[in-house]
């Protein structure tokens, strides 16, 4: 279970669910201070075909995704880190959903509250409905940009696979730190020696 990326490990689903990593932060290689849960989701490789739904508009992107999401490879479990890499993975996580929050309520609440408040007739009624929702899509724009790119960059993330003839799912944690990496990988080779000195 040992890969030659410096940047990426492979242990079980069941090792992720225990919490049985070596106290070194996943992101900075430093003593770890504390563990935050992750929850990785792996789609097969025949499930991107379902991307073509997207022809279909929002409605056919709803449907592909909640698709893939149906049918995804699922593992979780707490990784070390410190206190800076738990909250900096926080920021990363919330920011892009509040953004994305916030582009839905100007697109609510804001023309709702302006029409409520402003005379129709008022010529400002429609700047304050179109700034909101220019307003909006640039939130919702950036959001997504943050969830989809900035995210992946700055958490762990995985593969979750599903080896034949294997009851556990294989989980490879990429985008972590080399020490991590060296730490746990130091901790199989142990292990695999403690058990061959026991079965010798």
């Amino acid at each position: 279970m040992i890969s030659t990326r410096t940047d990426r490990v492979q242990v079980w689903a069941s090792q992720l669910a225990a919490n049985d990593f070596p106290p070194v932060c996943a992101m900075t290689g430093a003593p770890a201070e504390t563990w935050r849960k992750f929850r990785f989701s792996s789609p097969p490789p025949w499930a991107y075909a379902l991307y073509v739904l997207v022809i279909l508009g929002i409605l056919g992107m709803i449907v592909a995704a909640a698709l893939m999401s149906a049918v995804a490879q699922r593992a979780s479990g707490f990784l070390p880190l410190t206190r800076g890499s738990r909250r900096l993975v926080g920021l990363a996580i919330w920011v892009p959903i509040g953004l994305m929050i916030g582009a839905v309520a100007l697109w609510t609440v804001v023309p709702i509250g302006a029409v409520a408040s402003i005379d129709a007739t008022d010529p400002n009624a429609g700047t304050v409905a179109g700034l909101s929702l220019l307003l909006g899509a640039l939130l919702l724009v950036v959001g997504l940009i943050g969830r989809l790119v900035v995210t992946p960059l700055v958490c762990p993330r995985a593969r979750v696979t599903q080896p034949p003839g294997y009851y556990d799912k294989l989980v490879e944690i990429r985008n972590v730190h080399p020490a991590f990496v060296a730490a746990v990988n130091q901790m199989h080779q142990a292990r695999a020696a403690q058990y061959a000195a026991v079965q010798a």
